[in-house]
């Protein structure tokens, strides 16, 4: 029983509260407020410490409502394998997910354009500091021409779909960037909860 109380209970000693220790103590500043961010393959999960762990007793994940017990950690649909579309006129990302099976563009197994596919396009991700373990044999680098090929194509189809509108004609990489904005705006929401809206 003491057993299972100790692993129900938070690590002690952990680094953010040695790094919440060290600046409360240093002229008597107040702890140290970390926003935690785990960026997943379909979602991200957001927590907040501030000298102390943040317990809830509910929450709401995906529609499922939990009673329970439980660190307070929001977790939003976007991640680097959601799907990107473009649906009446508005960039949507999610929250369909790509899988690690086919995966994104850029993998090489016939999968559908991600954020992944997005940051590849511009430039955040250097397929040459990733190990050749993509394509159909996992023994091909991230493919930025692939990635390139479909952006290319969907960019085509939203400036044909935009066509007298009065929108100005998009470039691709406009397109990825248009789809990491949607993306980093669904990542903030939870961030914001956590902090300014307490």
């Amino acid at each position: 029983a003491a057993a299972a109380a100790a692993a129900a209970e938070p690590a002690q000693g952990s680094s953010l509260e040695n790094a919440a220790a060290a600046h409360s103590s240093s002229d008597g500043l107040r702890p140290l407020q970390v926003i935690g961010f785990d960026m997943g393959g379909t979602s991200t999960d957001v927590s907040r410490f501030a000298g102390s762990y943040e317990h809830v007793f509910e929450s709401t994940t995906a529609g499922v409502t939990i009673q329970a017990p439980q660190l307070d950690i929001n977790t939003v649909a976007a991640g680097g394998g959601s799907r990107l579309f473009y649906r009446s006129g508005l960039f949507v990302v999610g929250p369909e997910s790509c899988r690690a099976h086919p995966g994104p563009v850029c993998y090489k197994k016939g999968g559908w354009l991600a954020i992944t596919d997005a940051n590849l396009a511009l430039g955040r991700i250097l397929p040459e500091l990733f190990p050749k373990i993509f394509g159909p044999n996992e023994d091909e680098p991230l493919d930025a021409a692939g990635t390139a090929a479909a952006f290319a194509e969907l960019t085509g189809n939203i400036n044909a779909a935009e066509a007298g509108t009065g929108k100005p004609v998009k470039s691709a990489d406009e397109v990825a960037m248009g789809f990491v904005r949607v993306a980093n705006e669904t990542m903030c929401r939870p961030i914001r909860a956590l902090t300014q809206m307490k």
